[in-house]
């Protein structure tokens, strides 16, 4: 365990040795300067939505402030909401997951990670790109792709409101949650600040699974050396009033971590640090036209670059992009009929750089002589662009109506997705040989006609096989137009608001239709009981279109010609050999997904407080999924013919959510509580749009469970999602103000019950002589983690405030994944630190 004295005494001298000083002798007039007040409570950890609006939860600037991770991952912030489910295997180590920057994955009431309307600033920030393959060293995916494809740093971001159900029509395309995040408004008023935070190996406690500890104790190897990192988040705002009409904001992040990678043993463990860089840049700004007339703007870019290399190889580095530009333009007024008129545009670049050829080379050659393989790589994959332009153009109304307020909306959405390949890659192998026993030639047979390359040089070597991935571009193009309304109508003790939406988007060409229905009744003061019927409907995904349009692969061979006892190989000697064609896919005549909703909830004063029961059933239908529909015979361009298999999309898969979360909120002075939890269970029958439903693919399958012969599929049908799932979780905050308010602190505990899943034990059992595989319950085990942020104003004057800020994570250093057992990354984030500092005016 790499983490003891030195970052504990960091720690220490930064949370305690201020305060003291402060306290010495009572001369806090001298030490410190004049305060500046700021508030003497602090705000709740969430702000509860009411009523019709149950789902809505709100998380403000102040507590932003508190609670984020040192990470400045504003996502994080939902751990404190009981319908929000993250990733399961979340704390890992591994050199990867250290350097990855994108926000953290959710689940939203039951939602796969890719079904939620993720907005900032109201501009559509999600994906239509597959978001599910995870290998920089793909040939024809981008890896780390992120669902959500724009994001800022926490220190730019002023709320986040999630909605997890009874959701207004005004919000479509998701058949999860909606989760909205706004930057930060100008205070009008000159203001600045400025911050830097840093974390490294060396403020980190490691630690190892019982199961992989076990392993390299059968094993008898030593654990490897834990990971070598280090992070920087550093940044600035200024605000700059326009008069007392309105005012500017400008800010500018960056975050970057360096991991430490090696190459494989056969490249000599090669060192070498990669790093992932997130930037963060805005200006937004408002302005009173007139009282009842606001202008308002706002610019984000949000360019992101992570590299990757293959451990087996040389000059192979890939940079993955991601983030990029949001801008957008409203019109709002106010009185008695209250309208918006808003146009965005959004752009987002998570294309792919890496070289374009790949050689594999004898490594007896002067070439070739930098690895203990028979062989040695070094190249890439070639670049691949992936770009999404996302057009906007929407207006909102709403007018006092009779007893209650009307309100309606018109939406226009223009998506432009690419993903080129744009040169022809190459990938270079296999040394010529002498003839059809495998004789290798004797290098100094082999004469370059061309001259020496990387392909052939005189008297060494010549490749003579080589794979051509071609250029191609598919440019896809679709519209969706929306329309909705909304009656709220105030009834004596009831609120009912009925809201209907309509939506058309031009690539699946559905006309969906989406019923919304909330009622409330006001029992009493602080009480109310409602009750929610509603229809979500998702939006299409582009991966099987794309996928459509990929090019043939072709091989090519060489071989040379004998002149005297030289052997001559020339570029002019390649022919092709050999087709092959990627699986062929379709996405025709599909449903919209959707999900059908019953809710209920009841709010009531509690303690003091305030508390909130929930609970939604949702049942998804129509959900996108894979399926085999044909194959048939081929001609390649040799002339051979091969089978070739199609797939299609369907809409075989569904799945079902119900869940039951308890809230209670209560502030007590300079003290805030919240706490939470949630049952659910969630089931699906794919794990992803890729793909195929398990009813089809297991139908016919019996297995052995509990000694009896039962169908797989009903067996399946018992499982609850494995990921972001979990059955049971507790969530806690307590904020607090100390001395004199200058101390700030924050304790965020979660807590994820184990569950059980019915799985494949790998034994197998023959009865009445047909052999069957068994299937037994698995156990999957806790967690618990408790996470601290801490702030101490160092100095207050009319200059401004000077704050020391320490973030703690896993306090208790418990093993983030039980289950987890891995020989090549087997160490897990225990108890670890951010220290920081941070200037404001």
């Amino acid at each position: 365990m790499r983490f003891f004295g030195s970052s504990l005494a960091s720690t220490a001298a930064i949370i305690a040795l201020a305060p003291a000083a402060y306290a010495q002798d009572g001369n806090a007039s001298e030490i410190l300067p004049e305060a500046v007040a700021e508030g003497d409570r602090v705000d709740g950890a969430y702000a509860p939505g009411h009523g019709n609006d149950s789902g809505v939860s709100t998380i403000d600037r102040q507590e932003i402030e508190a609670r984020t991770p040192g990470s400045g991952d504003v996502n994080q912030l939902l751990k404190i909401l009981p319908t929000v489910q993250f990733d399961r295997h979340e704390g890992l180590a591994e050199p990867e997951t250290i350097q990855d920057l994108h926000p953290a994955k959710i689940s939203i009431s039951g939602g796969r990670t890719y079904d939620n309307l993720i907005t900032i600033d109201g501009i559509d920030a999600n994906s239509r790109f597959d978001v599910h393959e995870d290998s920089p060293v793909s040939i024809n995916e981008v890896a780390g792709n992120s669902a959500q494809t724009l994001w800022l740093d926490s220190e730019l971001i002023g709320a986040v409101t999630l909605r997890d159900s009874n959701i207004s029509a005004e919000y479509g395309r998701f058949t999860g949650g909606a989760l909205d995040i706004q930057t930060r408004d100008s205070r009008r008023e000159w203001g600045a600040s400025a911050h830097v935070s840093y974390t490294s190996d060396e403020l980190v406690n490691y630690v190892v699974s019982n199961g992989t500890q076990a392993s390299f104790d059968a094993s008898g190897d030593p654990l490897p050396e834990a990971p070598d990192f280090r992070k920087w988040r550093f940044g600035a705002t200024m605000d700059v009033p326009l008069s007392d009409k309105g005012g500017l904001i400008f800010g500018v992040n960056r975050s970057r971590a360096d991991v430490l990678y090696y190459r494989s043993a056969n490249y000599n463990y090669e060192p070498g640090y990669r790093h992932s860089i997130s930037d963060n840049f805005m200006l937004s700004g408002d302005y009173d036209l007139q009282p009842d007339l606001k202008l308002s703007g706002k610019l984000t870019y949000s360019p992101y670059e992570s590299e990757a290399a293959h451990q087996n190889g040389i000059n192979n580095l890939i940079t993955t992009k991601g983030g990029g530009l949001a801008a957008s333009l409203k019109l709002a007024a106010t009185g008695n009929l209250r309208w918006t008129i808003k146009a965005s545009f959004a752009h987002s670049d998570s294309s792919r750089e890496a070289p374009p050829t790949n050689y594999n080379i004898p490594s007896d050659s002067s070439n070739g002589n930098f690895c203990s393989n028979a062989s040695c790589t070094q190249g890439g994959f070639g670049d691949l662009d992936q770009k999404q332009d996302t057009y906007n153009l929407s207006a909102r109304m709403a007018h006092d109506l009779g007893p209650g307020e009307l309100r309606g909306g018109l939406d226009y959405q223009h998506i432009n997705a690419l993903r080129e390949r744009p040169q022809t890659y190459r990938a270079y192998r296999s040394a010529l040989v002498e003839d059809e026993n495998e004789n290798p030639i004797y290098p100094a047979s082999i004469v370059c006609a061309d001259g020496d390359s990387l392909t052939c040089v005189t008297g060494e070597y010549a490749l003579g096989t080589y794979g051509e991935y071609r250029a191609y571009t598919a440019d896809i193009d679709l519209d969706n137009v929306a329309a909705w309304m909304e009656y709220n109508v105030y009834l004596g003790p009831v609120d009912l608001r009925a809201g209907l939406r309509y939506d058309y988007e031009s690539f699946l060409g559905n006309h969906n239709i989406a019923p919304r229905l909330a009622a409330t009744w006001n029992a009493a003061p602080g009480w109310t009981v409602t009750l929610g019927a509603n229809r979500y409907y998702g939006r299409s995904m582009l991966a099987y279109a794309i996928r459509e349009q990929y090019p043939d692969n072709f091989s090519y061979e060489r071989r040379g010609t004998y002149v005297g006892d030289q052997y001559v190989v020339s570029d002019s000697d390649w022919y092709l050999s050999k087709t092959s064609v990627p699986s062929g896919y379709s996405s025709s005549e599909l449903d919209t997904p959707y999900s059908d909703e019953l809710t209920a909830s009841l709010g009531a004063p509690l303690l003091g407080g305030t508390a909130r029961i929930k609970g939604i059933y949702r049942k998804t239908k129509k959900e996108f999924a894979r399926s085999l529909r044909k194959q048939e015979e081929y001609v390649l361009e040799t002339g051979d013919i091969t089978t070739r298999r199609f797939y299609e999309m369907t809409n075989d898969g569904h799945s079902s959510y119900r869940g039951l979360s308890l809230e209670w909120l209560r502030q007590v002075g300079k003290h805030s509580f919240a706490i939470n939890t949630n049952f659910s269970k969630t089931k699906s029958d794919t794990e992803n749009y890729l793909e195929t439903s398990f009813l089809l693919t297991e139908q016919d399958v019996d297995v052995v469970f509990n000694g009896e012969i039962i169908s797989l599929v009903d067996l399946l049908n018992r499982n609850q999602r494995m990921e972001f799932a979990s059955p049971f979780i507790v969530n806690a905050s307590w904020s607090a103000l100390w001395l004199d308010d200058r101390l700030t602190t924050n304790v965020n505990l979660r807590y994820r019950d184990g569950f059980s899943q019915i799985e494949d034990i790998n034994i197998n059992e023959t009865i009445d002589g047909r052999r069957y595989d068994v299937y037994d319950v698995v156990k999957y085990p806790d967690r618990i983690n408790v996470d601290l942020n801490a702030r101490f104003d160092v100095l207050r004057s009319t200059a401004g405030t000077l704050t020391a800020d320490v973030r703690v994570s896993n306090l208790f250093n418990t093993i983030p994944s039980k289950d987890s057992v891995s020989i090549s990354n087997p160490y897990q984030m225990g108890r670890s630190f951010w220290l920081g500092l941070k200037y404001r005016y």
